[in-house]
């Protein structure tokens, strides 16, 4: 069953200062490192391997003590309401939908609202790893097909996540859970979803779907007033569950890997999208792929792709666009939807 008609606006991002390369990422495990300076070629050479393999170059990263999600949310927010022509006047629902966060409560969604100048309207957040912005849009989809009043949603997220990673990498056996904090990058974006198409274009929704394998829940924490540990090679691993995922998806709207013009997916490393597209059934160069520049931008990488696909690409009417990011836990979120402009 499709869904009734619901239209996912361009998104809108923004991300903190400065923005860091590799060298500096490396200069600051290098600060804390403590062991035998004779193992230290080889720990670098380790750190170097993973960045390779993932293709990471350069990210955006927040200081450590800057942990206002809500600004960044709020600069996406005015990025997406001005790449859509529109305000805020016809907004009715607010969700939040990152990992970050400055506190347990109220909703950071609730602190976004009022800084937009809103004075009534429903906010809440949605908490779902990096799957947790498309989990909001789907909330969002779910919340117009309940409450006909509700005119437009408002989803974003902003990921600044300098407190939750952790340098102090002293042997290899440390780097298998921490390398995964050090191709992070930090991230806000935001999508509106309305019943009417946007004039300068928009995906019109055809079905979002969640899939979850809780028994994999401990492979990737960030425990309460910690720091990012992650066993890497056993998520990656997990990849292989995501082609099929994708394929029943498609399945469900009657399309075929190979039609689908562009795929805009959660970025964790490049050579892993690459291979969930080619075992998914489609040619890899389908797929939009900005880890080389921001990173792992979690829960912000699929608005921070969608937006590298206006830039790169031109999309035409009817195209098939194919949203898709997996988490920690592990949640597999897909979206399909056609490009649709009014105008």
């Amino acid at each position: 069953m499709r869904l009734a008609e619901l239209y996912l606006s361009k998104p809108g991002v923004s991300f903190p200062e400065p923005k860091v390369d590799n060298a500096e990422i490396l200069r600051r495990v290098r600060e804390r490192y403590r062991g035998p300076e004779g193992d230290w070629p080889k720990l670098a050479s380790a750190i170097e391997h993973v960045w390779g393999i993932c293709r990471t170059r350069t990210r955006h990263l927040a200081d450590a003590d800057e942990r206002c999600v809500a600004d960044y949310a709020v600069k996406a927010t005015q990025h997406c309401l001005a790449v859509n022509d529109t305000t805020l006047d016809e907004v009715d629902l607010v969700i939040c939908g990152g990992i970050a966060r400055q506190y347990f409560e109220p909703a950071t969604a609730m602190e976004v609202a009022a800084k937009l100048g809103l004075k009534r309207t429903h906010a809440f957040d949605v908490t779902a790893a990096c799957v947790g912005h498309l989990e909001a849009v789907q909330t969002a989809a779910a919340y117009l097909h309940l409450h006909p009043e509700y005119r437009t949603a408002l989803i974003c997220t902003a990921e600044l996540s300098g407190h939750f990673l952790d340098y102090d990498i002293q042997t290899l056996r440390d780097l298998r859970t921490k390398s995964a904090g050090l191709t992070v990058g930090n991230a806000a974006g935001c999508f509106l979803l309305r019943r009417t198409p946007w004039p300068g274009g928009g995906i019109r929704l055809l079905g979002i779907d969640t899939h979850t394998v809780p028994d994999h829940w401990h492979l990737c924490q960030v425990p309460v007033d910690g720091t990012l540990v992650s066993s890497s090679v056993e998520l990656m691993r997990l990849g292989k569950l995501i082609p099929p995922i994708v394929r029943q998806r498609f399945d469900k709207v009657g399309w075929r890997p190979e039609e689908v013009a562009h795929y805009v997916f959660h970025q964790p490393s490049e050579p892993m999208v690459r291979q969930i597209i080619q075992d998914s059934g489609a040619d890899p160069e389908r797929g939009i792929y900005t880890h080389s520049a921001y990173g792992n931008t979690a829960s912000a990488s699929v608005a921070v792709t969608y937006d590298q696909l206006l830039k790169e690409r031109e999309i035409k009417p009817g195209d098939k666009i194919a949203l898709g990011s997996a988490a920690a836990g592990f949640s597999v979120v897909v979206g399909t939807g056609e490009w649709v402009s009014a105008g």
